[in-house]
C-alpha cells in the first residue's frame, strides 16, 4: 500500500504541469503548524475561438493541472516546505512581513522549483497581500513572477509526445485573487472533527505573457 502511494505521489509530481497561480494566502502558518494541501486549477479561455487555436497550434497552451504543497510553520513568521508544480518538485519559504497577530498579513515566498523533465531550476517569486476577517475568511491579493521552461509552449516530436529539448525557457509572471475560509479554527466546534479539512481556498489567476484572453480557476483544500 505504502509503494503504491510513493507511486502515485510521483505520477502527480510528473503531472503537475504549470506554474501560475500559488495556491496561498498571505498569512502564515503559525510555529509547528504542519499541513498538506491538495489542488487543481482550471483554465477559461474568453472564447471558443481562442481555445480552439490554442488545441490546434500548442501555442500558449493551458490545460487542467494539479498542484501539492507541504508546509511547516518554523516561526510565527516563516513558513519552510516542498511544493509541486511545473512538472517538479522544489522547496518553498514563506516569510510574513508584518505582526502574526495583525488580521492583515503581507508576505513574500519563494519557490526553486526541479523541473524533472528538463533537470533545471526554476525559481518563481510571490508576493501576497492579504486580510483575515474575524478568525475564518481570508481575502488575498498578489502577484508571481517566475522564470522557466516556457509550459506554455511545448513542442511536439513525431510521436506526440513532448519535446523537452526544444523547450525555450521564459519570464512568467501573474496576478492572482482568492479567499481562504478556515473550516476549523481555534475553538470551534469542528476543532476535533479530524475527518474535516482545515481549510479551503478558492483563487482566480491571470497570466500576463501569454497572448491569449483567459482566467484560472483554481481549488485547494488543505489537511
Amino acid at each position: 500500500m505504502k509503494r503504491l502511494s510513493y507511486a502515485f505521489a510521483i505520477l502527480l509530481l510528473t503531472m503537475t504541469s504549470c506554474y501560475y497561480g500559488a495556491m496561498q494566502g498571505a498569512h502564515t502558518l503559525g510555529k509547528n503548524h504542519i499541513t498538506m494541501t491538495g489542488g487543481a486549477t482550471l483554465p477559461a479561455y474568453f472564447s471558443a475561438d481562442s481555445k480552439q487555436e490554442a488545441e490546434d497550434t500548442r501555442v500558449d497552451y493551458l490545460e487542467a493541472y494539479p498542484t501539492a504543497d507541504f508546509a511547516i510553520g518554523a516561526t510565527e513568521t516563516i513558513d519552510l516546505g516542498v511544493s509541486s508544480f511545473g512538472y517538479g518538485v522544489g522547496p518553498m519559504v514563506k516569510y510574513n512581513l508584518l505582526d502574526p497577530l495583525d488580521p492583515t498579513a503581507l508576505s513574500a515566498m519563494l519557490n526553486m522549483n526541479y523541473v524533472i523533465p528538463m533537470q533545471v531550476m526554476m525559481p518563481r517569486l510571490s508576493v501576497c497581500a492579504g486580510h483575515r476577517f474575524d478568525r475564518d475568511l481570508e481575502i488575498f491579493a498578489g502577484s508571481d513572477l517566475g522564470y522557466g521552461p516556457d509550459l506554455a509552449n511545448i513542442p511536439e516530436s513525431e510521436d506526440g509526445s513532448h519535446d523537452w529539448d526544444s523547450v525555450d525557457n521564459t519570464f512568467f509572471s501573474c496576478l492572482r485573487v482568492g479567499c481562504k475560509y478556515e473550516i476549523k479554527p481555534p475553538g470551534s466546534p469542528n476543532e476535533d472533527r479530524a475527518y474535516l479539512p482545515e481549510s479551503i481556498l478558492f483563487q482566480f489567476s491571470i497570466p500576463l505573457d501569454i497572448s491569449r484572453s483567459m482566467i484560472l480557476a483554481g481549488l485547494g483544500i488543505t489537511y
